[in-house]
């Protein structure tokens, strides 16, 4: 089992073998004054967190778990293209490093052969009430291993051998490069082409509504295109997929 170093990597890029979180570690060295980008990765996390709070299984060597914290550009930025960027960025290098293309399900996770193996959340940081970074937290399950019963239909792994240390450096790299164009939708055209739920039935929970329908696409501010079962169209730039029909 080969783990994460601190070997060849970037002076703005920490390795931990263990932290409990990956993103209460980078607000840590944001709020010590570090200067940004910089990124944090571990072998594991015991308290690592995604969307709404729930619980990330983050097991000791067959992940890797990353924060990365940036600047936020002046006027702010667009979260829906911020989180499809990074969500686009990461599945490019997953296939330049390993050849495997994953897809994108909407809004922040990446899939192989129809299991969850990444999560993407973004959070913004406030100074004195203004927006002034974005901490974006990763988990990547390479390697197999034992899961939850809860977990083992959900989610699942890269399952091949690849340098760790390459891998987060290459994302980091490309998250840098690929950062300023986000706002721009340079991203979309992959995004798009790659999109898990595309052309399939769902059922998406928006506030206490749940719209079901087909999927048609991605918009262009990274909002999933619905079409309901009366015909309607919908253009969600938030909600969250709680079923999808195969």
């Amino acid at each position: 089992m080969q783990l994460l170093t601190q070997n060849n990597m970037p002076k703005n890029m920490t390795v931990f073998d263990v932290v409990a979180s990956t993103m209460i570690k980078g607000r840590d060295m944001l709020n010590a004054g570090v200067a940004r980008p910089f990124a944090v990765v571990a072998n594991q996390q015991t308290a690592g967190y995604g969307k709404f709070g729930r619980q990330f299984f983050s097991p000791r060597g067959s992940g890797v778990y990353m924060t990365f914290v940036f600047d936020v550009p002046t006027g702010g930025f667009d979260a829906g293209l911020l989180t499809t960027g990074v969500a686009a960025t990461i599945a490019r290098v997953i296939f330049e490093v390993t050849g495997i293309q994953v897809a994108m399900k909407w809004v922040n996770d990446l899939y192989y052969q129809d299991r969850k193996i990444a999560g993407i959340l973004a959070e913004g940081i406030l100074t004195a009430g203004q927006l002034t970074q974005v901490s974006i937290g990763v988990g990547l399950n390479i390697l197999a291993t034992v899961v939850p019963p809860e977990l083992r239909d959900k989610i699942g792994a890269l399952d091949v051998d690849v340098d760790k240390n390459v891998l987060v450096r290459q994302i980091f790299t490309a998250l840098q490069a690929d950062f300023a164009g986000y706002q721009q939708g340079q991203h979309l055209a992959y995004y798009q082409a790659h999109a898990y739920l595309t052309g399939r039935y769902v059922s998406v929970q928006v506030g206490q509504t749940v719209i079901t329908g087909k999927i048609v696409g991605v918009g262009q501010r990274g909002e999933l295109l619905l079409v309901d079962d009366s015909g309607s169209s919908h253009a969600l730039l938030s909600g969250e997929v709680t079923k999808v029909n195969f």
